[in-house]
């Protein structure tokens, strides 16, 4: 299932600011940016369980370039799916099904750049022991148990694009 209703855009990927592995200012890029509108919906990608609830980005995640925002950890049966830059509405311990609500997209962007919208879904898969979030930081290897969930966003979308 794809994670967005009504998604309008591609799947970022290669050199796109909001792909995969995309070097940034401060980091090296650990999920994919699926951009959207300011409340949009938030849908499980499987089902499975919350295991965390995180401060994602702005000051109380250490990133006060961004807005406050939160995200949600889902371990299902593929690994641990992270849904960042939202707003959530699930708790740590629900179990969820396949498109169940986790929360709403909220902007995390403090102005626009006029580069790429301010608001989005921003997307991680890690292995099944991971339990939080990770950074990856400049000059390093990619962090143990973090996946490319590229190819997952781009299978799950050929499905409601058809």
């Amino acid at each position: 299932m794809f994670p967005l209703v009504n998604y309008k855009y591609e799947v970022p990927e290669g050199t796109h600011l909001g792909a995969f592995g995309s070097i940034r200012k401060h980091d090296i890029h650990t999920g994919v940016d699926l951009y959207c509108d300011h409340g949009d919906s938030v849908l499980a990608i499987e089902a499975g369980t919350v295991i965390a609830i995180e401060d994602f980005t702005g000051e109380k995640a250490n990133s006060p370039w961004w807005n406050d925002t939160q995200a949600v950890l889902v371990k299902g049966k593929t690994g641990v799916f992270l849904y960042g830059e939202i707003h959530p509405t699930v708790k740590v311990g629900d179990s969820v099904l396949e498109g169940t609500l986790l929360g709403t997209v909220i902007p995390v962007l403090k102005k626009d750049k006029g580069k790429t919208p301010v608001t989005m879904l921003h997307m991680e898969l890690y292995s099944h022991d991971c339990t939080h979030s990770v950074i990856w930081n400049l000059d390093e290897s990619m962090p143990a148990g973090l996946i490319d969930i590229t190819d997952r966003l781009k299978i799950e979308f050929a499905r409601i694009a058809q």
